[in-house]
């Protein structure tokens, strides 16, 4: 929504601006998204075994976790963002404009965090319609808010970042309501006891298990950020385009995320039961829509790129600029979407560590030397080889995890 308002009510630099700040907070922010699939995991193994009260703490020592960094954050913010953004665009109007949009942003990663953790809970429940409601009502939140502070009132790249900031304090006061309303009495009993021994057990589990998917986030938004910042240095159309095409990128994860996530919750249940047959059951079960859904948004994306960037976009030059690269956005589901299946199957299974390793191999063994190589060669790096690399990390992830598919079975077996 941040880029459709301005790519109508502003200027290209603006559609920049946000489009690199974004990135910059999905790297800073999505480092900390292990809070919603960490929960999400923790929470249907626990309901697996049948241990409510157990449920209820891994949120208790989430949202205790999710309130101390939190608290870091917003010391550091203020020296960490422009740092950051210093180093990933010049000098410019575009990067000042970034600067300010993403500060606006960055105050609003606490109620971020509640909400992840509050959605968390609710998927490892098998309650997913609670975080569609969470989600649908910050989305039109944030309609309103920049339909307003950027249509109405012109404020362009810190109008869509106030819009943003004011949808995400909705959303996270909601999901605290709706989460102390689907308590169960016995379960608010439990929350309300925070000095009870066992809540300062399990600390080391959690750790080690968000600990991995810190790092496996980290390196993939550090490469979505390389992908938007790299565009500053093709010209202000390339980075624009590539601002619209990330934003084609968040649509179609998130349209995928969706079974990926009853994946997750599925997946954890059995794996909590030592249930062998049901985990295959459920990996299958989601796989099918899964590989719909990416055929699906690929067809769509190409058959509907005209009607797609006339909604986001009156600037011509954008808009060419965008139909240019436009086909390695529309593969993007098609290549990618075994690497959120696999990745809703192991979190629910709870291996983060083989998550990460695959993530690791994908990024430093693909995608850094692809794009080094090129650099290094006498046509340089170009936006069109920047895009290549990033599908092809996509496909050697999924294939990393497909091949420890055998091991992640035993560890399920195992109870492992």
């Amino acid at each position: 929504m941040d880029t459709a308002a301005l790519g109508h009510f502003a200027t290209a630099t603006d559609i920049g601006a946000v489009g690199l700040g974004a990135a910059v907070v999905s790297t800073l922010f999505w480092i900390f998204a292990f809070l919603r699939t960490g929960t999400t995991s923790l929470v249907g193994r626990s309901l697996g075994r049948a241990d409510a009260p157990g449920a209820v703490r891994h949120v208790q020592r989430a949202l205790g976790l999710a309130l101390a960094m939190a608290a870091v954050w917003l010391v550091v913010m203020w020296v960490v963002v422009p740092a950051i953004l210093h180093v990933l665009a010049p000098a410019g109007p575009a990067r000042d404009a970034a600067i300010a949009y993403t500060l606006i942003r960055g105050m609003s990663l606490p109620a971020m965090l509640l909400a992840l953790v509050v959605s968390g809970y609710f998927i490892g429940a098998k309650n997913t319609r609670i975080p569609l409601v969470i989600a649908s009502t910050q989305a039109v939140a944030n309609i309103v808010l920049d339909l307003i502070l950027v249509g109405a009132l012109g404020y362009g790249a810190q109008g869509a970042a106030w819009g943003t900031f004011g949808s995400e304090l909705i959303g996270a006061a909601l999901a605290l309501i709706l989460l102390w309303r689907k308590l169960t009495p016995t379960q608010r009993q439990t929350f309300r006891d925070w000095r009870d021994r066992s809540l300062r057990q399990g600390w080391t589990t959690l750790l080690k298990f968000n600990g991995s998917l810190m790092g496996r986030t980290a390196l993939l938004t550090g490469v979505v950020t390389f992908v938007a910042s790299v565009g500053s240095y093709f010209g202000p159309e390339v980075l624009a385009a590539n601002a619209i095409m990330l934003q084609m990128m968040n649509l179609a994860s998130y349209a995928l995320d969706g079974y990926a996530n009853a994946a997750e919750a599925l997946v954890s249940h059995a794996a909590g039961a030592g249930d062998v047959p049901q985990f295959h059951a459920s990996v299958i079960a989601t796989a099918i829509p899964m590989a719909v859904i990416g055929v699906g948004l690929t067809l769509v994306f190409w058959l509907g790129r005209g009607v797609i960037l006339t909604l986001l976009t009156d600037l011509p030059d954008v808009r060419s600029t965008a139909l240019e690269y436009w086909p390695w956005i529309a593969l993007l589901p098609l290549l990618s979407w075994g690497a959120y299946w696999f990745d809703g199957v192991y979190l629910g299974a709870g291996q983060a560590g083989l998550m990460f390793g695959a993530m690791a191999v994908s990024v430093l063994g693909v995608f850094v030397p692809m794009v080094l190589i090129s650099a290094g060669t006498s046509g340089g790096l170009t936006n069109g080889i920047v895009w290549t690399s990033f599908l092809t990390l996509n496909v050697v992830r999924q294939v990393t995890l497909g091949a420890a598919y055998p091991r992640l079975t035993r560890k399920v077996a195992s109870g492992t």
